[in-house]
C-alpha cells in the first residue's frame, strides 16, 4: 500500500534554504500530474510568502525516488484533453506555475539525479542553475514530438533562449534524450559523480549562494554566431531544418514542422508573448489524429508491461545470470542484450567457429551502441565482458534463464531442451526463441514441462521493441511473471499470446506478403508495391521484406501457415520461384533487388524480367495494392482474436507497431480499420473474394462486426 504523504515536499533548513522533494508514494517515477502540478503551485506560494520576510535565501529542486527526477507529464492528462481550449488552457496553466517559479527572488537550482524527461526538462530550465549526476539512469530531454505534441510548459521557449537554435531544435524535434553532452550545450551547468551527488549539489549552492557560480558567458564558435545571431543567418538555420524535417516525417508527422515553426517565431520574442504562441502551438497538436494515436500506443505500451499486474510481477523471480543455446545471429543479439543490461550470461554452441562468430557479433553491437552514446567504450567492454562463450554445459548449474536459439526444427530443439534439464537448477526456466514451431510440443519433451516457455524476440534484437510471451496450458503463473519480467528489465515491451502456428506478429504477416506474389502475377510490378505500402507509412514495402526476412526463410514459414491455416495461407508461386533462380534476399545479394556493398542496387534483372508489370486496367494501382495487403491483415486478425492469440484488440495494435513497424501515427492496425469502417472492409473483401478467391473470406468476427456496426474499440 502507498505511504499517505504528498508527492512533494517542502522542507527549510536552518540556513534557510527550501528543498522541495519529489517523491511519488503511488508510483515507481515521479509524473506531472494536474493534482502534483497545483501542489508545486501552492508550495511555490510558501517560498514567496517566507522571501517576502528575508526567511529564505535559495530553492533545490531535487527527487527522493532513486532513477527518477521526473519523468514528464502523466501521459493520461494527454488522454483526457477534450478540445482545442481545454488544452491551451491546460498548457497556460502550467506555464503560469514554472514562470512563477522562474520570478523568485532567491537562486534556484534544479539538482538531477535520475530519468528528467518532457514537463521535467522543462521545470528546469525555469531554474537559474542546474546540476546533475553522471550516473547512467541520468538522461534529459524532450520527448513531446514522440506523442504528436510539443513542450508546452516553457520548454520551445527557453531551451533555445539557454543553449541555442542549433541544440534546442536537435533536442525538441528528436525527442531523444541526452547526458554528459547535456552540459557540453549548456543545459547543465554542472556534472557530478553519483557517489558525491548531495555533496556536489551542497557545494555547489555554496558557490550559488558566494555569488561565485556565474561563470563566464559560453562564447559562440563564429559559424554558430553567423547562423544564430543575424537575421539572415536565422533564416537560412530554419529553412534547412525545414527541409530536413519535412524530407524526415514525410508530411505523416505534425509536430516537428509545427515546433520548428514556433521556435522562428518566438526566438527573441518577449517571454509572456512567446509561451502565449507556444501554448496555442499545443493545442492544435493535441487533439490531431496523429496526436491521438501515438499517445494511445504509448498508453497501450506502459500498460503491457503492466499487463499481469504489480504483485505478480513483484513476485518474479529475478533473473540474475542467464545462458543462450545457439550462437547464431539471433543467439548472439540476445546474449548482448542481455549483457547490455549487467545481466552475466553464458553463449553456448557446439562449433567453435559459430561461437566466435556470435561473440563477434555481440562485441560489435556492444561497441555500435556506445558509438551512440547509450554507455562509454570502456563500459562496452566490461559488458562484453559479461559473456561467456563455452562449447559445454559447464556452469549452467548457476542459471535463472535459459534461451534456446537454434536452429528452427523441433527434434533438435527437444534434445537440446533435455540436454539443458539434466544439467540446470529445478527453478530454471527454459525459453525458446522459436517464430514459428509450437511451444506445447517442445514442452512435451520436457520433465518439468511449467517451466517452459516462449520469449520470441524479433530481429534486430537490439532495436525491435517487441517481446512475445506465448504460454502453454501447462506453464505456471510464476514462469509467465518472470518472463514478463525478463522482457521488461530487458527494456522490451511483452505482449501474452497464445501458442498457435506463427504466435500472433508472423501470422499477421504472413498474408500481408503471400499476397505480394499474388499482386505480381497480376501485373502489379516491384517498385509499385514498395511504393504503395511506403506511401501509407509502413517502414518498408513487402518485397523490400522479404529481402530483408530472406526467401528460404518467407518459403518456409509459408508452408508451415498453409499446413496450419489451409487455403487463406497458400502463397503464390513467386517466392518459390525465384528460390529456385538462387534469389535468397539481402543475405546473398539478390532477391526483389540487388544488394552491392549491403545497399539496394536496384530491382533484380531476373525479377524486373518476369516481373515488369503491365499498363491498363487490370494492373492494381496503389489504392488496390493496399486494400489487398492491409485487409488480407485485418482479417487475419479478426481470426486471431476470435480463437484468443492474443487479448485485446489494442494488445494486436501495440504488437504490429512494435513488430513490425505499423506506422504509429495511425494508432495501429486495427485503429486505422476502424476508421475505414469495418462494414467497408467487409464488402471490399467480398468484392475480392468474388474475383481473386477464398483467401478474401471475411473472418466471422468481422462480418459480425460489420452487421452489427461495431468496431475493435467497442469489442476491447
Amino acid at each position: 500500500m502507498a505511504e499517505d504523504r504528498d508527492p512533494l515536499t517542502l522542507d527549510v533548513d536552518r540556513d534557510y534554504v527550501g528543498w522541495i522533494t519529489l517523491d511519488d508514494p503511488e508510483s515507481s517515477v515521479n509524473l506531472l500530474t494536474a493534482p502534483s502540478l497545483a501542489l508545486l503551485d501552492r508550495l511555490i506560494g510558501e517560498l514567496e510568502s517566507r522571501i517576502a520576510t528575508g526567511k529564505l535565501v535559495a530553492v533545490v529542486v531535487r527527487s527522493a525516488k532513486p532513477g527518477s527526477f521526473v519523468h514528464g507529464l502523466d501521459v493520461r492528462e494527454l488522454e483526457r484533453v477534450r478540445d482545442r481550449s481545454d488544452a491551451f488552457e491546460k498548457s497556460r496553466e502550467g506555464q503560469r506555475i514554472f514562470r512563477r517559479l522562474e520570478r523568485l527572488t532567491v537562486p534556484t537550482l534544479a539538482a538531477v539525479d535520475g530519468m528528467c524527461l518532457g514537463g521535467g526538462t522543462e521545470l528546469i530550465t525555469a531554474c537559474d542553475h542546474r546540476i546533475a549526476s553522471d550516473d547512467a539512469p541520468t538522461r534529459l530531454g524532450l520527448p513531446e514530438v514522440k506523442l504528436g505534441i510539443l513542450p508546452g510548459f516553457g520548454g520551445s521557449v527557453r531551451l533555445p533562449a539557454l543553449v541555442g537554435i542549433q541544440s534546442a531544435l536537435d533536442l525538441i524535434l528528436s525527442g531523444k534524450t541526452i547526458s554528459a553532452r547535456a552540459k557540453r550545450i549548456g543545459l547543465l551547468d554542472r556534472v557530478a559523480p553519483k557517489a558525491r551527488f548531495e555533496m556536489e549539489v551542497s557545494a555547489f549552492l555554496k558557490e550559488i549562494l558566494a555569488g561565485k557560480a556565474r561563470g563566464k558567458p559560453r562564447k559562440k564558435p563564429l559559424a554558430k554566431r553567423l547562423l544564430e545571431d543575424t537575421g539572415p543567418g536565422r533564416s537560412l538555420l530554419f529553412s534547412i531544418a525545414e527541409r530536413k524535417t519535412a524530407a524526415r516525417t514525410k508530411g505523416w508527422y505534425p509536430a516537428p514542422g509545427r515546433a520548428l515553426r514556433l521556435v522562428a517565431e518566438t526566438y527573441g520574442v518577449q517571454i509572456d508573448q512567446a509561451l502565449e504562441l507556444e501554448a496555442h502551438a499545443l493545442a492544435e497538436l493535441a487533439i490531431t489524429r496523429e496526436s491521438r494515436s501515438l499517445v494511445r500506443i504509448f498508453l497501450l505500451q506502459q500498460d503491457a508491461k503492466r499487463r499481469l499486474g504489480e504483485e505478480a510481477m513483484g513476485r518474479a523471480r529475478r533473473v540474475e545470470r542467464a545462458a543462450v543455446l545457439g550462437a547464431g545471429v539471433m543467439g548472439g543479439s540476445i546474449a548482448e542484450l542481455i549483457a547490455s543490461h549487467d545481466v552475466p550470461v553464458i553463449l553456448k554452441d557446439i562449433e567453435q567457429e559459430a561461437l566466435d562468430s556470435g561473440l563477434r557479433h555481440a562485441n560489435e553491437l556492444l561497441q555500435k551502441a556506445a558509438s551512440k552514446g547509450r554507455f562509454s567504450s570502456g563500459e562496452a567492454g566490461l559488458k562484453f565482458a559479461l559473456i561467456q562463450g563455452t562449447l559445454s554445459y559447464d556452469k549452467f548449474s548457476e542459471v535463472d534463464l535459459v534461451i534456446e536459439a537454434v536452429v528452427e526444427r523441433m527434434a533438435v530443439k527437444q534434445q537440446v531442451l533435455q540436454d539443458v534439464e539434466e544439467r540446470v537448477p529445478s527453478h530454471t526456466i527454459f525459453a525458446t526463441n522459436t517464430s514459428s514451431l509450437s511451444v506445447t510440443t517442445l514442452a512435451e519433451a520436457s520433465s518439468r514441462p511449467d517451466r517452459v516457455v516462449g520469449i520470441h524476440f524479433f530481429n534486430p534484437v537490439h532495436r525491435m521493441p517487441l517481446v512475445e510471451i506465448v504460454r502453454t496450458e501447462a506453464t505456471s503463473e510464476e514462469v509467465l511473471a518472470a518472463a514478463f519480467s525478463f522482457a521488461v528489465a530487458m527494456g522490451k515491451t511483452p505482449v501474452l499470446v497464445a501458442d498457435r502456428p506463427g504466435f500472433l506478429v508472423n501470422r499477421l504477416l504472413s498474408p500481408y506478403l503471400n499476397e505480394t506474389g499474388y499482386l505480381l502475377d497480376g501485373g502489379a510490378d516491384v517498385l509499385s508495391i514498395d511504393a504503395a505500402l511506403e506511401e501509407f507509412g509502413m517502414p518498408m514495402g513487402p518485397c523490400r521484406l522479404l529481402d530483408e526476412i530472406g526467401l528460404d526463410v518467407a518459403d518456409h514459414v509459408s508452408a508451415e501457415m498453409e499446413r496450419a491455416f489451409g487455403q487463406r495461407m497458400r502463397a503464390g508461386g513467386v517466392v518459390d520461384g525465384l528460390r529456385g533462380e538462387g534469389l535468397l534476399g539481402r543475405k546473398n545479394g539478390r532477391g526483389f533487388y540487388r544488394y552491392e556493398g549491403g545497399k539496394q542496387d536496384g530491382v533484380e534483372p531476373v525479377v524486373a524480367k518476369r516481373y515488369s508489370g503491365k499498363a491498363g486496367a487490370d494492373a492494381p494501382d496503389a489504392e488496390e495494392i493496399r486494400r489487398r495487403t492491409l485487409y488480407l491483415m485485418v482479417n487475419e486478425a479478426a481470426y486471431a482474436i476470435e480463437e484468443g492469440v492474443v487479448g485485446t484488440a489494442g494488445e494486436l495494435d501495440l504488437s504490429l507497431v512494435m513488430g513490425i513497424g505499423f506506422p504509429p501515427f495511425r494508432g495501429g492496425l486495427l485503429s486505422w480499420a476502424d476508421r475505414e469502417g469495418i462494414p467497408n472492409i467487409v464488402d471490399r473483401l467480398s468484392n475480392f473474394e468474388e474475383r481473386l478467391g477464398d483467401r478474401f473470406t471475411a473472418a466471422g468476427l468481422l462480418r459480425s462486426m460489420a452487421e452489427e456496426d461495431l468496431t475493435f474499440t467497442d469489442a476491447d
